[in-house]
């Protein structure tokens, strides 16, 4: 079948032939119609949400949608949660292998408790100045935008707000470590100190990793810088693999799930639906400014051969 606009391609050459005849030797049969969609060999669209059938609100989350809970001391909004990604299902209750990824806030010159959790423990830190130690009279780590912590289980560790606005952290908590010892009590990572990857992944990815499987962990934990003006190749990812965005600084970000895009003002995340259907992208519409946002992937686990 002839698309509508080669047709007009075959309309304007007919009227063209009316102006200027052949010269000898040259064809009069019209060129054949390129092929289109599957059969052309090229790349082609997945199927719309509506198609699929995903709800992608289900798989987003912003803190500021959440009810405030005091945990230890730190004011938490939770933006995903545990739950089924194959189903329908509470917006947010998505994560297979994580319990929660929330907001934690500490006020200012305020301080938590000394926390002894179960969990594994993630924070990194979006806004404020601050100091993570074990309790009174231990050595401490200067915290500020862009420091990563891992605590692995039952490690006291403990948050002290030295500014005069809110600390505000990532923090991402797992029980289900997958057999995993995590190697240090508390490790702490700068990631100004860290130079962005020259590799880039997706067109435009450039990290800077924090923590992975040589610190005991079954997540890899890095940082990601998106350029101006750009966004990264969308792509899908199947069953097993947990991959989860979050905008980690100020301003306007947008993530592309499939045919919808959604709006952050600030901080907030998706989970990549696990449905091999659904691609996704973080885009950075900022003409001058890059931005940062937190890749927090599972991988299938590697089968040994």
């Amino acid at each position: 079948m002839i698309s509508k606009r080669w047709a007009g391609g075959f309309i304007l050459t007919g009227l063209m032939g009316l102006i200027a005849s052949p010269t000898p030797g040259q064809s009069t049969v019209p060129r054949p119609v390129p092929p289109a969609g599957p059969e052309s060999g090229a790349p082609h669209e997945l199927p719309s949400n509506q198609e699929s059938g995903v709800d992608i609100d289900r798989f987003v989350g912003r803190p500021g949608e959440a009810f405030t809970e005091v945990q230890e001391g730190l004011l938490t909004r939770s933006m995903l949660r545990a739950g089924n990604p194959y189903a329908l299902g509470p917006a947010g209750a998505v994560l297979e292998y994580r319990d929660d990824l929330a907001l934690a806030s500490l006020p200012p010159r305020g301080q938590s408790r000394v926390i002894q959790a179960l969990p594994v423990r993630f924070y990194y830190v979006v806004a404020g100045t601050g100091r993570l130690d074990a309790g009174p009279d231990t050595p401490g780590h200067d915290l500020h935008a862009g420091v990563g912590m891992l605590v692995a289980p039952k490690a006291k560790h403990r948050f002290l707000n030295t500014g005069d606005a809110p600390l505000d952290m990532i923090m991402l908590t797992w029980t289900d470590n997958e057999g995993l010892t995590v190697a240090q009590d508390i490790k702490v990572v700068d990631t100004d100190l860290i130079p962005y990857s020259p590799r880039r992944a997706h067109w435009v990815h450039s990290s800077k990793p924090m923590f992975g499987v040589a610190d005991g962990v079954n997540i890899t934990l890095s940082a990601i810088m998106i350029p101006p003006l750009s966004y990264a190749g969308p792509h899908a990812h199947i069953k097993g693999v947990e991959e989860i965005w979050v905008k980690a600084g100020p301003g306007p970000g947008y993530a592309l799930l499939g045919s919808e895009i959604r709006k952050f003002d600030g901080v907030g995340a998706f989970l990549s639906p696990p449905n091999g259907l659904t691609t996704h992208a973080s885009m950075n519409l900022n003409e001058t400014s890059p931005q940062v946002w937190l890749y927090l992937s599972r991988r299938l686990p590697t089968v040994a051969k």
